[in-house]
């Protein structure tokens, strides 16, 4: 599945946790779990979010401002 994870992100680019977990119809601890080994490996990063002070802030859900995009170049 990290091979898959790792292409889906080359193809489409950056993506949110959660909809690497829909795509991959897992739950968002198991997405998680395997963001986080790719992290490690450094075959992804995670973007940091900037707050654009819109005072929405309460309804974002962390699976949704959690980005991430891969290292690899894409051809």
């Amino acid at each position: 599945m990290l091979s898959e994870i790792l292409g889906l992100l080359k193809e489409r680019g950056a993506m949110s946790l959660k909809e690497l977990a829909l795509h991959f119809q897992t739950e968002i601890p198991a997405m998680e779990g395997m963001l986080d080994t790719l992290l490690s490996k450094g075959r992804i990063e995670k973007l940091n979010t900037k707050c654009s002070n819109c005072k929405g802030c309460i309804e974002v859900k962390p699976e949704d401002a959690a980005i991430f995009r891969t290292l690899e170049k894409t051809d």
